[in-house]
């Protein structure tokens, strides 16, 4: 195999690695903000929930 060959099939062989790179880093950060978006929702409904809790209570007083 000549050289060029091999440069090439290096060529590429890195091209792919990086891309896989590329895309687990950027996996990782959409379920990392996926999970902060999710729980910062939960955090918010709670609090209406309290918040509808309290009001009742207030009335029923």
């Amino acid at each position: 195999m000549s050289n060029d060959s091999l440069a090439e099939l290096y060529f590429i062989a890195a091209m792919m690695v990086l891309i896989l790179i590329i895309c687990a880093a950027a996996v990782y950060f959409f379920f990392k903000t996926y999970y902060k978006e999710k729980r910062a929702a939960e955090l918010a409904k709670q609090r209406r929930k309290e918040a509808t809790e309290a009001e009742s209570q207030k009335k029923a007083d």
